[in-house]
């Protein structure tokens, strides 16, 4: 019985130390979490300064976007733009940089990109977009493309 009792002891005591641990690293992640939340939402502050300073605030995913690409002209919507996130084309496109983007004289946004992977990165873009998350995994773009999507 005395053995008994010791165990129980030994658990509860073994419980105590495992529960005291988990409230330590528990509420070190507390911690860090609303760290990053904080750092977060410091980013998200200064993201709306520069939109406000730099851009367009009343910018919407369904805006359509005249795109002068290396003289010929390609209209899309800026969701599809936007569509891959942290990509240097949704940076540009996000509407936080529309007063400093260079546009031609007809006020349509000018890259000087060649015209012909341009609209195959706008196809690309679009049929992500519109596709089932599952099949889009297995679409792929070429690698001398690869650049335009990343930031």
């Amino acid at each position: 019985m005395e053995e008994l009792q010791r165990d129980k002891k030994a658990r509860a005591r073994t419980w105590e130390e495992h529960a005291s641990a988990y409230e330590q690293k528990s509420a070190i992640l507390n911690n860090e979490l609303e760290s990053i939340n904080n750092e977060f939402n410091e980013l998200e502050r200064k993201k709306a300064k520069l939109a406000q300073e730099h851009g367009d605030e009343t910018v919407h995913e369904s805006d359509l976007i005249q795109i002068n690409v290396g003289g010929r002209v390609i209209t899309v919507r800026r969701g599809t733009l936007t569509y891959q996130k942290g990509t240097m084309l949704e940076a540009i496109f996000s509407g936080r940089w529309d007063k400093e983007i260079q546009r031609d004289g007809f006020g349509n946004v000018f890259l000087d990109v060649n015209p012909e992977c341009f609209q195959i990165v706008v196809n690309y873009l679009s049929e992500l977009k519109h596709m089932p998350e599952e099949i889009s995994h297995q679409l792929h773009i070429d690698r001398e493309l690869q650049p335009m999507l990343n930031h």
